[in-house]
């Protein structure tokens, strides 16, 4: 098999060559581009292979029935699905883990001869396999936990006239599918009914013109991820005939044939829908076109390669996105996928931002795509927008992720503001988007209580897959809760919280399902779990703070001294551009805060991963998590504060206990412990009164005081599959042998949640369930 990439202006490169036991031949990747399954005759198999940066790792090999004509993933990324078209069989393999396959399918069906193609719905509920012969599409349901298949109702979607369905492909978005028809030199549109899972014909079209002689098929299909074009290819024509689609109907109107290669049997889109590489089985060659803005093709480059080339297959991880995607249709698709939301708000000013996106779902590679575009922000004290103020407009750019942020300076504390996205293609083309909210915090001279939420441990890949994804605790997502997003954000909602504090692993970008190193793959962890709706709607009316730690940094335990990937610069830079912290202007904003919420609440935020010494160094007076400057300016500003409660929000546990083996945080013993107990003597040293901790990163909820009388409460992973059982006082596994630590409570059993603090004459802290049932509160009075 040979790698290559398309350089800038569409050349094509080979990186690497590897080799197969067996004729490869039809090849698909993975839901995330990480892993590369390949079907194979002489012996029949399917080979797994891990993608490195421009090579193929081999990973294992698994006996199949035939030589596959068809491979297709699931969208969960949890079943592969082949056809025979030698057989007329299909196989369902459970991906076990790091990319491997079952060494038995979970299931084999024997159907109707010369299966050829296989399509998935976007949910994974409903699969349709095609066949030549006997002329037909057959329609299964997927139980999309166990894999099964069973036939729906019609079982077949038969055509009267003989076209031979050869491959069929979903529209990215519509309730549409086309299909490639071998002997009716055609293609199909096929309406989708979503609620049923059926077919129903509703177009066939030519792909050649009707003089055509001699011998000619249609190959392979695939809808452009605008959704705006259809390409088909034609063997023995030697073409690759274009379609636009109807935007009311889904019906295709012919846009060009481009001739090619005289047998192109293959074809491929790049993800972004820049370049269409075709493989022409008999002469040998791979030639790659530019996509224009209207969907013609332009050639860009042709290069000889291995004999017979049979698949092409582009990774959805490693497109260039070094150059402007003019492919996307400029009429339509710019939206607001990730929301507005609102960050760092103090007394008199606010952060705003959001991302102009192509669409508001995951394309078919699990993205979703920036556009190209303007905006400004709208805001007002009253909610029908009188005497609005608006920001300066500002370009969505793909060197900012398409994302735009303004600060809002000089507004009014403790006070209801009302804001809105003006977006467009240009300035006389500006949409609003969905009116938003914020309030200004009380500040230092207003006295009244408040109420704020923390949250941590947010991991999109063990909620969306399971075990597949190595979820620790529960599985108790729905199918909805997959569609609308981690079901706490609705129990938060329903709290109405003044504001949320992100106390770090916001995403995680080293799950082994999938690992993300390059910036185009960390950018894709925040596109997949931002546009949720339920994190949308909570972030419209709730503003943020944030802070990280190692999984939204760069890995597990990670500190900034190791070399590998993500480098820690890479790290930094995408937290801060992800999120509302800084102005996008600072190129070095100081992640550690302190924020004076009222007069008697006063919170502090650590930075815990930029400026800590080796994790693996031994401990001592030298070894810091914070760094000199952080340390110093906490206690600094300790010391200073006049409020009557003050909260230090860590990412990592300063109590505990934790694990005995772990060298990562200040609770470790091995870790940055001599750091925290000369914290812990100087907050009883200098009398720190009403001083409480919270802390992030742990996966079960607890409240714990320290041997000096300090309290800390852990928030716990914020979904049920994130979450795992805790490490008691006295466990000779943890960090607290001696049972130094007292444990007023703990989580019974495995499950995700948050915490909800209220704050006035007295303390609130409650602990919540991910669906937002109380655990358990602990109140304290004004000591002073």
């Amino acid at each position: 098999m040979d790698l290559y990439t398309i350089e800038t202006g569409g050349k094509l490169n080979r990186e690497s060559q590897t080799p197969v036991d067996s004729k490869p031949g039809a090849s698909c990747f993975d839901h995330v581009g990480r892993h590369l399954y390949v079907g194979g005759g002489e012996p029949s198999s399917v080979s797994v292979f891990r993608v490195e940066s421009t090579s193929l790792s081999p990973l294992q090999n698994v006996s199949v029935p035939a030589s596959p004509s068809y491979l297709s993933v699931t969208p969960s990324g949890e079943f592969l699905i082949a056809c025979y078209y030698s057989t007329g069989q299909v196989t369902v393999h459970r991906i076990v883990g790091e990319g491997r396959l079952s060494d038995q399918p979970v299931q084999t069906l024997q159907l109707d001869e010369r299966t050829h193609g296989i399509a998935i719905d976007r949910s994974g509920e409903f699969v349709f396999v095609s066949h030549t012969r006997p002329n037909c599409i057959s329609q299964f349901r997927m139980d999309t936990r166990t894999g099964q298949l069973t036939p729906n109702a019609p079982a077949k979607l038969q055509r009267d006239d003989d076209v031979g369905p050869r491959h069929v492909c979903f529209h990215p978005t519509a309730d549409m599918v086309y299909g490639s028809n071998e002997k009716g030199r055609s293609v199909s549109a096929y309406g989708f009914d979503s609620d049923s899972g059926t077919l129903s014909l509703r177009q066939t079209i030519n792909t050649t013109s009707g003089d055509v002689d001699g011998k000619s098929s249609t190959s392979h299909v695939e809808v452009h991820p605008s959704g705006d074009f259809v390409y088909v290819g034609n063997r023995g024509h030697g073409s690759i005939a274009v379609f636009a689609i109807s935007h009311t109907t889904g019906e295709l109107s012919l846009l060009q044939r481009k001739s090619t290669v005289t047998v192109p049997r293959s074809f491929s889109l790049s993800p972004g829908g820049r370049y269409a590489v075709v493989a022409g089985q008999r002469s040998n060659k791979l030639v790659c076109y530019a996509i224009r803005q209207d969907g013609k093709l332009v050639e860009t480059d042709s290069v000889d390669t291995g004999k017979t080339p049979w698949w092409i297959s582009f990774s959805p991880m490693h497109e260039q996105s070094n150059e402007p995607n003019t492919s996307v249709s400029q009429h339509r698709g710019l939206s607001l996928g990730q929301g507005t939301m609102s960050g760092e708000v103090t007394e008199s000013s606010v952060l705003l931002q959001t991302r102009l996106t192509q669409g508001t779902t995951l394309n078919s590679h699990g993205d979703l795509l920036g556009y190209p575009g303007i905006a400004c922000f709208e805001w007002s004290a009253s909610e029908d927008f009188a005497a609005a103020v608006r920001s300066p407009l500002q370009s969505a750019v793909p060197e900012r992720d398409h994302i735009v942020r303004s600060l809002l300076s000089g507004l009014m504390p403790d006070t209801k503001y009302y804001y809105r996205t003006l977006y467009g293609e240009s300035s006389d083309q500006l949409s609003g988007g969905p009116v938003c909210s914020f309030q200004t915090l009380p500040g230092k001279d207003i006295d009244r209580p408040v109420e704020f939420i923390i949250g941590s441990c947010m991991n999109y890949v063990k909620f969306m897959h399971g075990r597949a994804g190595n979820a620790s605790g529960p599985l108790t997502a729905t199918k909805e809760d997959k569609r609308l997003g981690f079901p706490a954000f609705e129990a938060m909602k329903q709290l109405a919280p003044e504001f949320f504090v992100g106390t770090g692993d916001v995403v995680y970008y080293d799950n082994p399902f999938r690992v993300a190193k390059t910036v185009e793959e960390l950018r894709r962890c925040w596109h997949e779990q931002f546009r949720f709706p339920r994190m949308i709607e909570f972030f419209r009316d709730v503003p943020a703070y944030w802070s990280k730690d190692d999984h939204d940094f760069r890995f597990n335990d990670s500190d900034p001294h190791s070399t590998k990937e993500p480098s820690a610069s890479t790290g930094i830079h995408l937290f801060r551009e992800q999120l509302p912290i800084a102005s996008l202007e600072d190129s070095d904003p100081r992640t550690y805060r302190t924020i004076r919420v009222s007069r008697d609440v006063q919170i502090w935020l650590t930075e815990g991963r930029d400026y800590r010494s080796k994790n693996n160094a031994p401990d001592g007076p030298e070894k810091t998590m914070w760094g000199v400057e952080q340390r110093d300016w906490l206690k600094k500003t300790l010391a200073a504060s006049d409020a009557k409660w003050k909260l230090l929000i860590s990412p990592t546990p300063m109590v505990g206990p934790d694990d005995a083996y772990k060298k990562d945080n200040h609770a470790n013993l091995d870790g940055f412990r001599h750091e925290a107990d000369s914290f812990f003597e100087w907050v009883e040293t200098n009398r720190m009164g009403n001083l409480f901790l919270v802390c992030g990163d742990r996966h079960w909820q607890y409240h714990s005081i320290h041997a000096s009388g300090i309290h800390e409460f852990s928030c716990g992973a914020l979904n049920d599959e994130n979450s795992r059982m805790g490490v008691p006082p006295g466990a000779d596994f943890g960090s607290d042998p001696d049972s130094l630590v007292r444990q007023p409570y703990t989580s019974a059993t495995p499950g995700g949640g948050f915490l909800q603090v209220k704050v006035g004459d007295m303390m609130e802290v409650t602990f919540f369930d991910d669906r937002g049932m109380e655990l358990h509160r602990v109140s304290f009075p004004d000591s002073e």
